[in-house]
């Protein structure tokens, strides 16, 4: 009877040992997914950021361009009309005109620079964020392989000291 308790001691302690290596392969897992994923999310914000440039750099173009026909309208408008376009108001309307514009065109590339700044900021993250996963996935193996080794030892001495208890027990 003393045998089989051994026996069954021995295979609680081996099932046991498994299912830590496999509740840790399966962690392990688990995060490599999770830092493919991060990884991909922080390429989308790396191609997010490319484009809110890109997206910039045309409306600051269109603005200017824009600007550009304004100005036109109005000194063609002025010099229609005989207006002397070098002093006064009517410079400083075509002045006022091509500043504002300009502050409006900067103003655009301002914000698309913010924008790709904060989908950088966003990439980083999840990259720091994959970064964290994978090391998740190597604890996760280790500390299976050492809780594993935990479970064998432990249930070594369990099965010797009934090995050593049977032994007395039939002594006596």
């Amino acid at each position: 009877m003393c045998d089989l308790g051994i026996a069954l001691t021995i295979g609680s302690t081996l099932l046991g040992a498994a299912g830590q290596m496999q509740q840790a392969q399966a962690s392990a897992s688990a995060s490599k997914y999770n830092a493919q994923v991060a990884d991909m999310n922080a390429q989308l914000s790396d191609r997010r950021a490319k484009d809110a440039l890109e997206r910039g750099a045309q409306e600051e173009q269109k603005k200017r361009q824009e600007v550009a026909r304004i100005n036109g309208a109005q000194t063609a408008a002025m010099a229609a009309n005989g207006v002397d376009l070098t002093f006064g108001s009517p410079l400083d309307t075509l002045v006022d005109t091509a500043t504002l514009g300009e502050l409006d065109a900067l103003t655009i590339r301002t914000n698309a620079n913010r924008e790709a700044y904060d989908y950088r900021v966003d990439a980083v993250n999840k990259r720091a964020g994959a970064t964290l996963n994978r090391m998740e996935a190597k604890s996760a193996v280790a500390g299976g392989y050492l809780g594993a080794a935990g479970t064998v030892l432990t249930g070594a001495g369990k099965g010797y000291q009934q090995y050593k208890q049977g032994s007395i027990g039939s002594i006596q």
